[in-house]
């Protein structure tokens, strides 16, 4: 760098060398980098070639390695595109280096150093798919180029002896290489020799090599260029002023003056960032807990004692006590280290202790933050810094989750394989608390005498309670307030790719909040947050999402001052003010869980109470700002509360976030291009499925594994029901925008949150011409959600409805759906396809509505009578193909899928073999036989009676793995494990003469005769299976087969075996109507429980209801209770070979029955979980599969 020191001296001096170390860098980095990335993500697909792939062939080409393969391409253009700059700088000092007087040699080579670097960009950037022609001629053209380019540059050569001997060198080596080239690749196109097109590639990469270091020689030549850059007018040296200059002179005295007029220090910015990620991890941690606790009354079908836990957030009152409030404002960073238990409860897989880890860093983070705020309390600027990275880290999650699609990747339901990220926040966490925590004061004198508060601290912490409410349940995620205001298709509002708006928004209110925060903390500012609130509840499309914009504009500005206000009323605001927010999350709850919980009715439907509680409550608390806050008195407009320089730092900070946010929001918006899976066929594979608010049966986030199975089904429209999450206790998520978008279907959400239901959704391949949204009535119980959507399939309207009808004890509510529903099916001119949850046995009571006459319906399979829940039903097309898919553990409830041919007419019930139909037609294989992921796919058997004693051999027999339990044993050749169902101890045996006729199931001719036990027990009764010989030990097929044997101690890593006809032979009792239900992980048998709405409730009411000392006498007891009850049952274990004939229902050759699908079981029971249980992975999936349609 040569030295400023006068006018017209240099200011950058560069040795000419450089620019060709430059150009070498770049282009190897883009073969090399292309190769690498090849190699290690897509080895055997670009070794193969048209004749032969790996182990033929083990080496790519150039071609196959920078082709059309993401992200091989992506690497490969983006360092020559880097590479392109240098390479024309190369030409032209090569030809200021060898132009002369009277010659033109030079400018020609130059001109076909140009022609050559254009032509690369061709065939790089135009690949062979793209455009095959184009991509050939400028391929040839580069090559063309080559040869006078490397003919001229060695005749231009200067007398540099070194650089000459180089050239020839490799100049010799590129055009030598050219002889085997040829030769290989004639032998591997015209002699198809395997293992030629792997030389030919050697010798391919040899000319890139050579290629490329024929211009690196140029350094050699160039070290005697300097290329120098001089500053003649001193511009370099502040003489000229700036823009920034101007403004900054002209603000110096204003709020934007203080922050940006200050230099910029690193330390400061780092300083920043720390903070933020701080609050970033409060906000994380916040938004986990409703979400770990709502998985407790969910699974255990009732309140579960764990619901005190969401009372952990009001830890701030601990600060009441100044012995206590002293000694965590001195250990604050240990209270805010503590508080990373919330990130490190991923690590736990017992659910359990996940929520106690979660509840505690929750509990510590709270505490944390007040006390830090409390510790500030004297010196303002210092304060409202920490206010603002706090708010700002509310910015950041909601960018989290609007990046991974509406999952935060550091929350305790994620890990490495669903998409997590947790041990990279867990490091930056630590790191950003060891930053933001090096200095907090404790001022013990407090605030100044002008500003104590002459409100009760009441007042105020109403105001930080409707805050938190308010920031918590409407902007923790960027689409919740898009969904309030969906309506469906044709699209007339946002969609959740502009939440990039509602994150602006928010950034906005920051920055209003910074720069006019004595204005903000008013009237005004509460009437405009009133208007926000009243438009996003009234209204709908972009008008509805204005107001939200408005509100969340309103809310971010008030964050400060309500937040300062806490902090003036003393320790004790804080606690006061999340207990309020505790009340108003109950609230929150009650508007759609009213079915039961006390008073429940009378919120009914009533967010709009909600939202007028949450005004109310913010204006309490601008009412209590003290007067220095919210007055424009000339004191403080000269600067007792402007903004400090280091305000400057946070809004870079919160302008990052928003880059980031812009970014997200073009990489995520729908493309519209999407492709169903048989289209030659006409075929629309649709499926519908209960996916149990996106948990999984270890509290795990589910949506990577449901798209697995979606996409390995080809399933090309699919309804989605207990869809909606867009609530505090489930996360404020949308599982539906990972699924469309990672699958590339249309979406509509369906009824948003303000319409109190528990979702139903609609994913297509097909375009949505239109859908309409319906609450069918309801006048008692649960709102039932439907979608009514017409589908451009293959050029011709076909119409799909999603429905999910009310609970089996509101017999009128679903009487009058089911008229409703038929009525709406009834009237449709078009082909129809219904997608639903109807809660009816086959051909009885109000089924009968819903097929039939009165809405025109037809049944998928009127010979499949052990449904209760799901159906799917149709008219005006051929039906072709049905299956019921095990759930594994992603939900409570099987996956049903049905296929349609568009364009034909309805036909017969008469059932064909799969061979016989069309492959498009067809379900995929790897549904059958040994299925994939270490689980079986084969059939299995059940039947009336168990097998003669006789037929019993020794368990040494017994010597397969079982399938996804390979530490157990189930059957062996020629022999199965038979498992007894534990309900009933009177079971008939067959008489040894009719051991030898019983037959298999008629879909399992093919299959092994062997199959899994029940899960592995430590003490599993003795007498409950018998190993017997596979010729004789088929039972017949039963049209009631039930569950396996209760285990105790069933563990979640290891789920309960399955009694789907894809996996396990059972036995049940003749007759049996009424089994009890299969025990849970921990072999309770579920008592009388509420719904979905009574869990939901639950999970708020024991906010209220039950402290934390009365909780823990709650789980001693139920306990207790368990180990009586498995002790009791160990006792008296099932004895195998009682008989007693009893008669039983005819069975079907078609299904398998699950008598815990009954009515008077499933009154027990969540109705969604009234599916045939199946608690390993869906490889073992085949539940039916059936082609109905003999034409």
């Amino acid at each position: 760098m040569a030295p400023k020191v006068r006018e017209g001296d240099a200011v950058v001096a560069l040795s000419g060398k450089w620019i060709s170390w430059a150009h070498t860098a770049m282009a190897y980095s883009a073969f090399i980098g292309a190769l690498v990335t090849g190699l290690a993500l897509h080895y055997q697909k670009i070794v193969e070639n048209e004749y032969y792939g790996y182990p033929q062939e083990w080496f790519p080409s150039v071609s196959a390695t920078i082709g059309d393969r993401y992200p091989e391409r992506a690497v490969f253009q983006f360092f020559i595109a880097m590479t392109s700059g240098p390479r024309l700088l190369l030409v032209s000092l090569w030809y200021i280096l060898t132009a002369r007087p009277n010659t033109s040699l030079p400018k020609i080579i130059a001109g076909v150093g140009v022609f050559r670097t254009l032509s690369c960009g061709g065939w790089t950037y135009v690949t062979s798919t793209d455009d095959h022609g184009w991509h050939d001629i400028f391929m040839i053209s580069y090559l063309v180029a080559t040869l006078p380019w490397t003919l001229g540059c060695l005749a231009l050569s200067p007398n540099n002896t070194r650089a000459v001997k180089y050239r020839k060198i490799l100049a010799g080596s590129f055009f030598g290489t050219l002889v085997p080239l040829v030769y290989y690749f004639i032998q591997h196109k015209v002699h198809k020799v395997p293992g030629a097109y792997t030389i030919y590639a050697f010798y391919e990469w040899a000319l890139i090599l050579f290629d490329v270091g024929f211009d690196a020689v140029t350094a050699l030549d160039f070290d005697s260029f300097e290329l120098i850059v001089r500053d003649v007018k001193g511009s370099s040296r502040g003489k000229t002023q700036q823009v920034a200059d101007a403004v900054l002179e002209k603000e110096k005295d204003k709020p934007v003056g203080n922050v940006f007029g200050a230099q910029f220090l690193w330390a400061d910015a780092l300083d920043a960032a720390a903070d933020v990620y701080s609050g970033f991890v409060f906000w994380s941690m916040l938004t986990s807990l409703g979400l770990t606790v709502w998985y407790f009354p969910l699974w255990h079908m009732g309140i579960s004692g764990y619901e005190v836990m969401v009372m952990c957030t009001v830890s701030p009152f601990l600060l009441v006590n100044a012995s206590v409030r002293s000694l965590m404002i001195q250990n604050v960073r240990l209270v805010h280290l503590l508080s990373l238990s919330g990130l490190l409860a991923y690590l736990t897989k017992t659910p359990e202790y996940r929520l106690f880890s979660v509840a505690f860093g929750v509990s510590m983070s709270c505490l944390a933050w007040a006390a830090t705020w409390y510790a500030e309390r004297s010196q303002l600027p210092r304060l409202e810094s920490r206010i603002l990275a706090w708010s700002i880290g509310l910015v950041a999650s909601s960018v989290a989750k609007f990046a991974f699609r509406t999952n935060n990747p550091i929350w305790p339901i994620m890990h490495s394989e669903n998409g997590g990220w947790n041990k990279m926040g867990l490091l930056l966490a630590a790191l950003a608390i060891a930053r933001s925590t090096r200095t907090v004061t404790d001022n013990r004198g407090g605030m100044d005498l002008a500003d104590r508060p002459k409100t009760p601290p009441l007042l105020a912490s109403l105001g930080l309670a409707g805050l938190l409410f308010g920031l918590h349940s409407l902007l923790s995620d960027s689409s919740t307030m898009i969904l309030w205001v969906w309506e469906g298709f044709p699209v007339r509002g946002p969609i959740a790719a502009n939440g990039v708006l509602t994150i602006a928004a928010m950034a906005v209110g920051i920055l209003a909040g910074v720069f006019f925060k004595g204005a903000l903390a008013s009237w005004l500012n509460l009437l405009l947050a009133g208007v926000g609130s009243f438009i996003v509840t009234s209204y709908h499309n972009w008008f509805g999402y204005m107001g939200a914009l408005l509100l969340a504009v309103t809310l971010m500005a008030l964050v400060t001052p309500l937040v300062t206000s806490a902090v003036r009323h003393g320790p004790i605001t804080f606690g006061l003010g999340f207990l309020i927010y505790n009340f108003l999350v109950l609230a929150h709850v009650w508007v759609v869980a009213y079915a039961f919980v006390p008073g429940g009715p009378l919120m009914r439907e009533h967010t709009d109470w909600v939202m007028t509680a949450t005004v109310v409550s913010l204006g309490a608390g601008v009412y209590a700002t003290p007067r220095a806050e919210s007055s424009n008195s000339k004191r403080t407009r000269a600067g007792k509360v402007a903004p400090s320089r280091f305000t400057s730092y946070y809004t870079y900070v919160l302008l990052v976030i928003q880059l980031i946010a812009v970014t997200t929001s073009y990489l995520r918006f729908p493309t519209n291009d999407y492709v169903p899976y048989h289209p030659k066929d006409k075929v629309i594979t649709a499926g519908i499925w209960t996916i149990h608010f996106s948990l999984d049966n270890d509290m795990w986030s589910s949506e990577r594994r449901m798209r697995d199975l979606i996409k390995e089904l080809e399933i090309d429209v699919i309804g989605l029901l207990e869809s909606d999450l867009q609530r505090i206790i489930m996360g404020n998520r949308d599982s539906t925008q990972y699924l469309a978008e990672d699958l590339g279907m249309y979406v509509d959400y369906g009824p948003g949150p303000d319409k109190h239901t528990w979702g139903s959704a609609l994913l297509s391949k097909f375009p949505i011409v239109n859908s309409t949204h319906h609450l069918l009535p309801s006048p008692v119980g649960e709102l039932a959600p439907a979608i009514h959507a017409t589908l451009d399939a293959y050029g011709e309207l076909v119409d799909v409805v999603v429905f999910h009808s009310g609970q089996e004890e509101d017999a009128e509510d679903r009487r009058l759906q089911s008229e409703y529903l038929a009525e709406l099916m009834k009237g449709s001119p078009r082909p129809l396809i219904l997608l639903s949850y109807l809660v009816t046995k086959p051909k009885e009571g109000i089924y009968n509505t819903y097929v039939g006459e009165k809405s025109g319906m037809k049944d998928i399979d009127p010979s499949d009578w052990d449904r209760w829940c799901e159906y799917i039903l149709y008219k005006g097309i051929r039906r072709s193909g049905y299956a019921r898919v095990s759930r594994s553990t992603i939900t409570d409830t099987e996956l049903q899928v049905g296929k349609f041919v568009v364009g034909q007419p309805e036909s017969s019930d008469e059932q064909m073999k799969e061979d016989q139909m069309a492959e498009g037609l067809r379900f995929p294989a790897l549904f059958r036989g040994q299925g994939v992921r270490d689980h079986s796919g084969s059939d299995c058997s059940c039947g009336d009676l168990l097998p003669a004693a006789s037929s019993k051999v020794s368990d040494a027999q017994c010597s397969t793995n079982c399938q996804g339990f390979p530490e157990e044993k189930c059957g062996g050749d020629d022999a199965w494990s038979l498992l007894l169902t534990g309900l009933n101890n009177n079971v008939g045996s067959a008489q040894e003469a009719n051991n030898s006729e019983a037959g298999s199931d008629s879909d399992s001719d093919s299959q092994p005769n062997t199959s899994p036990k029940a899960a592995p027990s430590p003490n599993p009764p003795s007498t409950s299976s018998a190993t017997i010989p596979s010729p004789a030990a088929n039972p017949r097929p039963s049209s009631n087969a039930a569950a396996a044997a209760p285990q105790p101690d069933t563990t979640k890593d290891k789920p309960p075996s399955t009694i789907t006809r894809a996996s396990t032979v059972v036995v049940t009792a003749p007759g049996q109507t009424q089994p009890a239900a299969v025990p849970t992980a921990e072999t309770t048998p579920p008592s009388k429980g509420p719904n979905t709405a009574g869990i939901a409730a639950g999970a708020v009411v024991g906010v209220v209801a039950v402290c934390a000392i009365a909780g823990g006498l709650f789980l001693f007891l139920r306990r207790r209770k368990r180990r009586a009850l498995e002790e009791d049952y160990q006792k008296n274990p099932v004895n195998p070979f009682e008989t007693e004939a009893e008669s039983k229902p005819p069975a079907s050759s078609h299904s398998v029955s699950d008598s815990r699908l009954e009515p008077s079981v499933m009154m027990q029971r969540r109705q969604s979980d009234g599916s045939i249980a199946d608690n390993q992975d869906y490889s073992r999936r085949i539940l039916k599969v059936t082609n109905p349609d003999g034409t």
